[in-house]
């Protein structure tokens, strides 16, 4: 009879993009293992007691990983209690019961709302929504004036509740040239106006052979 061969240990596949040698914990719950990669970003955290200011960075970032990470509605709402410490946390279980007792569906959009409500004094709500409103894109480029102007947005529940008056905000804060290319057959949601703009700003970049110079703005 020919001598057994010694069974040879299988490595343990990492999982995919992740460069540590630990063996996968096959017991992990998905979201266990949705939580620990998330948290191997190092996402910032917030205590509740930061300024207004502070606490729209803190939401920034937050958002910018999640949407780099291309995670779902459902998956942001389920993370986001995990960054919440001190004060935002208490804050954050209390509103999260009180939605629930309401059977309101806790969505990514819900939260951000309650969370503009409390971190972000009246004032401050006021000073920003008037800023929407004025909003110009003067010498930004198209990506530049769409993530001042999305984050302004926020501010103007009034606006952001309707996709045409999205639209027509954007559209009307546009320089007179890309305006002149875009409001032809004028679009009537956000992201066809959005891929009009950087339609008309691509073709004025060719035309020009450089770079696109911002003229001065519309007046408001």
């Amino acid at each position: 009879m020919p001598p057994r061969r010694a069974a040879v240990p299988v490595r343990p596949v990492p999982e995919q993009g992740s460069t540590s040698n630990d063996p996968i914990d096959v017991t992990a719950t998905p979201m266990e293992t949705l939580l620990k990669q998330f948290q191997s970003f190092k996402p910032p955290t917030l205590k509740g007691t930061e300024s207004a200011i502070e606490c729209e960075s803190w939401l920034d970032d937050i958002e910018m990983l999640f949407e780099s990470l291309d995670y779902t509605n459902e998956q942001r709402v389920k993370l986001i209690g995990h960054q919440l410490h001190e004060v935002a946390k208490n804050w954050w279980l209390t509103t999260k019961r009180a939605l629930e007792h309401r059977s309101t569906e806790i969505t990514w959009k819900v939260f951000k709302s309650e969370f503009y409500q409390r971190f972000f004094p009246v004032s401050y709500r006021k000073d920003k929504g008037a800023e929407f409103a004025n909003l110009r894109q003067g010498q930004l480029n198209i990506e530049e004036y769409v993530v001042k102007f999305s984050t302004l947005l926020q501010f103007a529940p009034h606006v952001a509740e309707n996709d045409e008056s999205i639209a027509d905000q954007f559209i009307n804060g546009l320089n007179p040239d890309i305006f002149t290319l875009v409001n032809t057959g004028r679009p009537n949601n956000f992201a066809d106006a959005l891929n009009r703009a950087k339609g008309a700003e691509a073709r004025l970049i060719k035309q020009q052979g450089l770079s696109y110079a911002a003229p001065i703005p519309r007046p408001p």
